[in-house]
Formats: C-alpha cells, structure tokens, sequence
C-alpha cells in the first residue's frame, strides 16, 4: 500500500502564532505605554516571525533595513517606498509611535491615520485606533479624543485595548467638565470588571473626579476689602464697643479725612504781617529800663 505523499505546502509555524498572541498579550497590560514604545516591540516581536517565514532575499533586505531605521521620517520613507512590502504596516506602525514619543502628537495622528486608511485588517489595527485618539487627548482635542475612545470600546467590546480606551474616554470628559459622563465611565468599568488590572487606575480616576466636582461645586470666596487706617481711626475702633467697632470704622475715617483737609489748608494760607504797635509793644526796652516807663533824664 502507497504511503500518503506529505503535502508540500508549508503551514504557518506556531512560533508565529505564539509571537503574536504573546505581542497582544503585552499590548493589554501596558496599555498607553505601548504606544510609545511600540516601536521596539513591533520589531521585536513581528521582525523575528518574518525572518522565520520568508526565505526570500528581498524580504529579508526589507526585514534589515527596518532594523536600521533611526528616526521616525526614516520609518516613514521605508513605508512610503513599497506599501505593499510585507515590512511597509510595521514601519508606519513604528513611525507613528516614534512621532508620539516626540511629542510630535500632529505628524503621529497623521501617521495612525494613514496606517488605518491602508491597513484596517492588520492585527496592529486596534493600536493604530487608539493611538489616533490618545494624540487627540495630547493635542487638548478632548472632544474628539472622547469620541475616538468610545467609539473604540463600542465597537471592540472583547479587544484588550478596550480598558484603555474607557479610560482615555473618562479622562477626557472630565477635561470637558462632563463629569456625569465621566463618573459612568468609571463607575460601569469597576462594576463590570472587579478581577481587571485596569481597576486600581479607574478607581484613582473615580476618586480625583469626586474631587474635582466638590471644588466645582464649592462658592468661589469674597473679595476682600483693604484700606489703609489712620492713627485716628485706630483710636475710634479701640474706644469704641466690641458691638460697634465696625459701624465706627466708617466715621472715623471720613473725620480723619475732613482733619487732614482743614490741615492741609491752613498750612497753603499765607502768615498775615504783624502791625507796627504790636511790633513796638513786643520790643524790648533799652538801657534796662522797663516797659512800659519813661527813661530817666
């Protein structure tokens, strides 16, 4: 009886399999993170699969000039030149995460958004989405990040980005002062996902929210009232009852007030000049006479 021929058709290894899942695995426990050092894990993770599976020598030159790339305008070149190249979802992916570590949050969204418009079916997708929202949030765009990040949870309910997504969402209606939309965020996640390692981060979220709505909700104080006390009116005040110190206040000051203004113009009016008899009667009298008698002959 003929032996069965092995088929020639070479399966995918699980070592692939296994690289990918172990990939997913490390996006949902980092969560945000990950999105910044996406950069090493993709290489990292999907570089080694590619080297496994593909034997031809122009993916492998692919494969090596993706570890050579050292800025993100290099990782954006490589995915430009070949968009179809087996490397080219990797080295966007890369670029765009290396944008957000830079701060540089308008050429990152534009990088996500690029790699979600050519790619929506790779299994980098899911980051490429929510990475569009987080460079929203850093952009203060808070209305559109809400609606990146919920329109995510809504429709990846099993993704393990999700919790990161409803935080994201949380955070950013806060900084909208929606904080009822904001308290269900949280309050439905800790409810639903008691065993979640996102737990500790929505119950603090929970907590600084409830914070910030009591100092909201507290009345903003009175303006204080500063003048500057005379010595007169500290005298009123003392002399005063401890009832009517304050009704005294007002007086005094308007009495110190009209003093210091009769001051003022008895200092400006001129010194009136003495009469000539007042002069002679204040003179002295001489030869040691005194006044007031004749001298002697």
């Amino acid at each position: 009886m003929d032996e069965p021929i092995p088929s020639q058709e070479t399966e995918t290894p699980p070592a692939a399999n296994e690289d990918a899942q172990q990939f997913s695995k490390w996006m949902a426990e980092y969560g945000r993170p990950a999105l910044i050092g996406l950069a090493v894990a993709v290489m990292v993770m999907l570089g080694i699969s590619i080297w496994r599976n593909q034997k031809e020598s122009k993916a492998a030159e692919a494969v090596q000039a993706l570890f050579q790339g050292r800025s993100p305008e290099e990782f954006q070149q490589l995915a430009s030149t070949d968009p179809e190249a087996v490397t080219a979802p990797m080295a966007l992916a890369t670029a765009a995460a290396e944008f957000y570590a830079q701060n540089r949050y308008d050429e990152a969204l534009a990088a996500y958004q690029r790699f979600l418009s050519l790619y929506p079916g790779h299994m980098l997708a899911p980051d490429a989405a929510v990475g569009v929202a987080a460079s929203l949030e850093a952009q203060e765009d808070f209305t559109s990040a809400a609606e990146a990040y919920e329109a995510f949870a809504a429709a990846n309910a099993a993704s393990p980005l999700r919790p990161q997504a409803v935080m994201g969402a949380a955070r950013c209606r806060e900084q909208l002062g929606d904080f009822d939309e904001a308290r269900a965020l949280y309050e439905d996640f800790i409810a639903a996902h008691p065993d979640s390692t996102w737990l500790p981060q929505a119950e603090s979220g929970l907590l600084f929210l409830k914070k910030a709505e009591r100092a909201k909700a507290m009345p903003a104080p009175a303006p204080e009232v500063v003048f500057e006390a005379t010595p007169d009116m500290m005298e009123t005040v003392a002399a005063a009852p401890a009832g009517d110190a304050e009704e005294a206040v007002a007086p005094a000051a308007a009495e110190a007030a009209v003093a210091e203004k009769k001051a003022a113009q008895e200092d400006s009016e001129p010194k009136k000049k003495k009469s000539a008899k007042k002069k002679a009667a204040e003179k002295p009298v001489a030869d040691g006479g005194a006044a007031g008698e004749p001298a002697a002959e």
